[in-house]
């Protein structure tokens, strides 16, 4: 009975907000997923089981490479993003791995299915082309050929036979550069529904956004959270931007990453295990923050430079001025926002002014005696003045 109530929970929750992008097969995707490509294998069931029932998600990301499809066999219900590595491009090598993999999957999930790389690169130190190769079993090389560098195409008519055939519910690419991408557009029976990429791309090359927003082929980024939410350190005048939007929304940083991106019309996997972080990244808290169109700007910038390793210039300030007619001194004090407390800027005595230095959003009290007079708070833009009378 619990579960059947939480479900139906999830249910009503997700017609009141918008929990999926629309695909240009008319399909519906989750916005919000989660990656487990390099979670323990025997932690994915619980873990997937947490996130679906606690925190609304449907959809999973993982990687044939990964070789975690079979710890989702018996999670029925559920969307999985999977991949074909690239010692199984070519033709006949990919319907292999899509055949082992949906056997995998055992009939659990809707599939959506990549080319997780156009080729193995010699120019990419974690990828050991010749001797991925030399260690593959003997039923994949029997199965074609090692592939050529143009064994993508071969890979892309084989997915889309299981499209066609409805045993996959969409099809895509992940990792193509731009000339890669102009030749699969140019040349395919079925347009991709998903791209998955980098998050940097999103902010460094804009050509394939473009490319992809010409054929509504919808964006999935990946690195969101290693990217740019644990990067405080890259750019620190960057993350405290994300930090007080965080905070004036009550909600975690990564929440409002989320959230941008998926403003922007990207979805995204995040990586997550822990009770907090699944709580964060959830879909429905996620769509549940409301970015206007400054704040998104300012989140986007911060977002950049994260990303980049360049941070924003220096903050200007407000100038605030507080000015007194009353017949006593006035003690001003400026609320700390991570604690409450107060802190002692100064006095403002009849006639006299205090000028202060501080941010859109400050809070200030001021105190005859013990007796609270007024509060304050700041909201003039950055690099702006404000007047406050007593």
């Amino acid at each position: 009975m619990h579960r059947c109530w939480l479900l139906l929970a999830a249910a009503h929750a997700a017609d009141e907000l918008q929990l999926d992008f629309e695909l240009n097969n008319g399909n519906l995707f989750p916005a919000v997923g989660l990656g487990i490509g390099n979670m323990q294998r025997d932690r994915i069931p619980g873990v997937v089981g947490n996130a679906m029932l606690q925190h609304g998600i449907q959809l999973v990301d993982t990687a044939m490479a990964s070789n975690t499809d079979n710890a989702l066999r018996d999670t029925h219900g559920l969307s999985v993003v999977t991949k074909v590595w690239y010692t199984h491009l070519g033709y006949e090598r990919t319907k292999l791995a899509v055949e082992e993999m949906l056997a995998g999957l055992n009939g659990c999930c809707e599939v959506t299915m990549l080319i997780h790389w156009p080729r193995c690169r010699d120019d990419i130190s974690w990828m050991h082309c010749e001797e991925e190769e030399a260690n593959l079993p003997q039923r994949v090389k029997g199965a074609g050929p090692p592939p050529a560098p143009d064994a993508w195409k071969g890979s892309w008519t084989a997915l889309e036979e299981f499209y066609a055939a409805g045993r996959l519910k969409n099809i895509g690419v992940s990792n193509f550069e731009l000339p890669e991408l102009n030749e699969l557009l140019s040349s395919c029976k079925t347009v991709p529904q998903i791209y998955q990429g980098n998050a940097w791309q999103l902010w460094f090359r804009p050509e394939v956004l473009q490319r992809l927003s010409e054929k509504n082929v919808l964006f999935q980024a990946y690195n969101v959270v290693n990217g740019i939410v644990t990067r405080e350190s890259a750019a620190p005048r960057a993350y405290r931007v994300l930090a007080d939007v965080a905070r004036a929304k009550s909600v975690d940083v990564g929440t409002v990453v989320l959230a941008a991106l998926k403003r922007r019309g990207v979805a995204t996997i995040p990586r997550a295990s822990s009770p907090q972080h699944l709580a964060a990244n959830a879909p429905q808290a996620v769509a549940s923050i409301a970015l206007d169109d400054d704040e998104a700007d300012t989140v986007d910038a911060a977002m950049k430079a994260l990303m980049s390793g360049r941070d924003l210039p220096p903050e200007k300030p407000v100038v605030a001025t507080f000015t007194s007619s009353l017949d006593a001194a006035v003690r001003l004090f400026w609320r700390n926002p991570e604690t409450g407390e107060e802190v002692l800027n100064g006095e403002v005595s009849t006639g006299d002014g205090l000028r202060i230095h501080t941010h859109p959003g400050h809070t200030f009290t001021a105190y005859r005696g013990d007796e609270l007079v007024r509060s304050f708070t700041v909201t003039a833009q950055r690099g702006g003045e404000e007047a406050f009378e007593l």
